[in-house]
């Protein structure tokens, strides 16, 4: 039985009744698409769809779309074959457009377009799978609203769409009718977290531990960024350099008496963190602090005084602007509209 075929297979209960499906989704892959955001986020469906593991579509159904029948290459190299051809959106609950890789946006074609702005246009809700979200931006959906960018993507997001704000510090950002995802395990999350909305608890985290994830992150959970690869740099001077940065976050000293304590002079730790991270010590540094500041304002109830001074810094109206700077909001707005957020959806 093809993709297609279960897809239209009915089910009914113990007295006969037809059971009618509480999630559709309709899948548009773009070339190059990401197939790991594509799988992880079918799997949990999958799991979620009936009571045991025999991959029946009864709770929730999804459907792989495109312009034509051509199968569509992802960024590895496999290729997948649409089930159908676009048609009716209203058909479905969500489309999930998944992409992969930028420099092929200019290949999707005048179809995809269309059968997004029909969507819109029938608000049904789009959701951006990793460079997806790009291809919505493109579509224009996405003008002056935020949207989760993967850290890798941001300086060309910002160049190509100035009129859409970019988030990298979540794993995905749920808004009316808009749902866009960094991509990567965090397409896991997000698909639970609509499953949630949909079938329940107990259904949407059916499929964890046969995935052998751990647990369910929610949207606020902090990703990993680039940065966090130099704790297994190949430069002895990074990483016990890094080191002793997260053993003094709250009373940091200046990068000459670090470079001290690593053997080495001050401009030779500026070159190796310029080669590796193409940032300098002092404002790694500054990034880790504030960082932890970020982890404090979600999940501590600590005055905003306080964990300027837990995170290093003397003066809390330096530490307010600089937050202000690096994440758009005050550290006091930050707090308390992602955890009015973060109650609107339990």
């Amino acid at each position: 039985m093809n993709g297609l075929e279960k897809y239209n297979q009915n089910f009914h209960d113990l007295d006969g009744r037809l059971i009618q499906p509480d999630l559709r989704i309709g899948f548009v892959l773009v070339p190059g698409f990401t197939i790991l955001p594509l799988a992880g986020f079918i799997d949990t469906l999958r799991h979620a769809a009936d009571e045991s593991d025999h991959s029946q579509q009864v709770y929730c159904k999804w459907k792989i779309l495109g312009p034509s029948m051509e199968p569509i290459p992802s960024s590895c190299g496999i290729t997948i074959p649409p089930w159908e051809v676009y048609g009716d959106p209203g058909e479905f609950d969500y489309i999930v457009v998944v992409g992969g890789q930028t420099d092929l946006i200019r290949a999707v074609s005048k179809q995809t377009y269309e059968f997004l702005n029909k969507a819109e246009e029938l608000r049904i809700p789009l959701v951006g799978l990793c460079v997806g979200v790009f291809v919505l931006a493109e579509a224009g959906l996405l003008t002056n609203q935020k949207c989760a960018v993967h850290p890798r993507h941001l300086n060309e997001f910002v160049e190509r769409f100035p009129n859409i704000i970019p988030v990298v510090d979540e794993l995905f950002v749920m808004q009316p009718n808009r749902v866009t995802c960094a991509g990567g395990t965090a397409a896991i999350d997000l698909a639970v977290s609509i499953l949630k909305n949909h079938l329940g608890e107990t259904q949407a985290r059916k499929g964890l531990s046969h995935m052998m994830v751990d647990q369910h992150r929610e949207n606020l959970h902090t990703p990993r960024h680039p940065y966090d690869e130099l704790d297994y740099c190949k430069d002895p001077r990074i990483r016990d350099a890094i080191e002793l940065m997260k053993k003094n976050l709250t009373f940091p000293f200046c990068v000459k008496d670090l470079a001290s304590q690593l053997g080495c002079s001050q401009r030779q730790l500026e070159r190796a963190f310029q080669k590796h991270a193409q940032i300098s010590p002092a404002k790694f540094w500054r990034e880790l602090r504030i960082k932890r500041a970020r982890w404090y304002l979600l999940n501590t109830n600590l005055n905003i005084t306080r964990i300027a001074f837990d995170c290093g810094f003397s003066d809390c109206a330096h530490f307010t602007n600089l937050f202000t700077q690096i994440y758009g909001e005050s550290p006091s707005r930050f707090r308390s509209v992602r955890l009015q957020a973060a109650q609107s959806t339990r």
